[in-house]
């Protein structure tokens, strides 16, 4: 997966966990504040890590915009099988042709070790 720009949500665990991940997977890597609604009309899809298809509140009302935009999001299930997950990511990624992504999780994912899997098995 490569696209132009990732955006990542400032002051996150999760994002500052990701970044040098997201670094290697676009061309240029913004952070933006907690109200990225002036960035929305420029972002064109989404990626979500989470746990077990658990969505916070904050989460799934991001989503919720997304969706009603009709712009493509994505979830990955870091509990989930590690190959399976990354395939379809490639795949979503390619059928969607994402641009600028706007990749979001939980600051609890930086605690459990199959975040770290998915970022070294990644590399």
């Amino acid at each position: 997966m490569k696209v132009d720009k990732i955006y990542l949500k400032s002051g996150s665990k999760f994002s500052e966990k990701i970044v040098d991940w997201a670094a290697a997977r676009a061309k240029e890597v913004v952070t933006i504040a907690d109200k990225f609604h002036e960035s929305f009309d420029s972002i064109d899809s989404m990626l979500i890590f989470n746990e077990n298809q658990s969505l916070s509140k904050e989460i799934s009302d991001i989503k919720s915009l997304f969706d009603k935009q009709q712009k493509a999001v994505h979830k990955i299930d870091i509990n989930g099988t590690l190959m399976v997950g990354m395939s379809n990511l490639d795949l979503w990624a390619e059928q969607s042709k994402c641009k600028h992504l706007l990749i979001i999780g939980g600051d609890e994912l930086v605690k459990n070790h199959n975040l770290e899997r998915y970022i070294d098995a990644t590399k």
